[in-house]
């Protein structure tokens, strides 16, 4: 892994259901240290690019690279936070079991956590504020309460790249600011962090990078390059109202404001 390595490279990418491409020749380049917002329309394929990445789905063409090898030699590197929807709420483990799933990967398949791994989960618990519920079942906490149990759990794993799908679906104003500075705090400390995105409107105020997907990439970069009325209205076809919103909200943006945010981030 080379300092001057991208988090993620996609070449070529091309995923498809039966025969329906949902990805089609997509390019990106995620420099590492970013939050970068993944942004699309409903079906533009933003959970598939995640899962392509991750090798749970087959991709027909292109060639994906963490740090600048190949997913397969790199995938301790990587953390992954799923939708709420997509996760057995049922299955019987408490919260400190999965915070402590974060370890496995350092530690292998043949050993067990131990007291450092311990510690290490329920010190993630407290980061995240959830360390009263370190032996509740997982099915019995609320969806803010769920993410930020597995945020513990990245913070555990440690990894370099961290790709979140839809974090902030189904949590209140409150808990999406508190998981918003946990992903900063992660930035700070040099991680990568990619997310699957549905609110155009906060985009500006969370990220310092977009990536506007539709089947392929429409445009990716620094927000204040690549969050425009032009290229979002190529991302989102018809769907405008949102889309018109989300641009008269950034029309209003100084340039010190998305300075701030960027913190310090300098143009590639």
């Amino acid at each position: 892994m080379l300092d001057n390595d991208p988090a993620l490279s996609l070449k070529g990418l091309t995923v498809a259901y039966d025969t329906e491409p949902v990805l089609w020749n997509v390019d990106l380049e995620v420099p590492a240290g970013v939050l970068m917002g993944v942004v699309g329309p409903n079906g533009a394929g933003k959970s598939t690019l995640l899962k392509a990445v991750l090798g749970i789905l087959p991709s027909l063409a292109g060639a994906i690279r963490v740090f600048g090898q190949p997913y397969s030699a790199q995938r301790t590197l990587i953390g992954y936070v799923p939708q709420r929807s997509s996760v057995d709420w049922d299955f019987p483990t408490t919260v400190l079991d999965l915070v402590l799933m974060g370890t496995y990967g350092r530690l292998g398949w043949f050993r067990r956590p131990g007291n450092a791994e311990r510690k290490a989960a329920r010190q993630a618990l407290e980061r995240v504020q959830m360390a009263e519920f370190a032996n509740r079942q997982i099915g019995e906490l609320s969806g803010g309460q769920q993410q930020r149990v597995f945020l513990a759990r990245a913070f555990v794993q440690d990894a370099p790249l961290l790709l979140m799908d839809e974090p902030f679906a189904g949590v209140d104003a409150t808990t999406e600011q508190t998981l918003v500075d946990l992903m900063r705090e992660l930035r700070q400390k040099g991680k990568t962090l990619v997310i699957v995105h549905h609110d155009l409107t906060t985009v500006c105020e969370y990220f310092d990078q977009v990536a506007l997907l539709n089947r392929k990439v429409i445009g990716a970069g620094h927000v204040s390059n690549v969050f425009t009325t032009e290229l979002l209205e190529k991302t989102y076809g018809g769907s405008l109202n949102q889309c018109k919103v989300a641009c008269r909200q950034f029309s209003t943006l100084t340039s010190e404001s998305i300075s701030r945010n960027q913190d310090g981030h300098a143009d590639d």
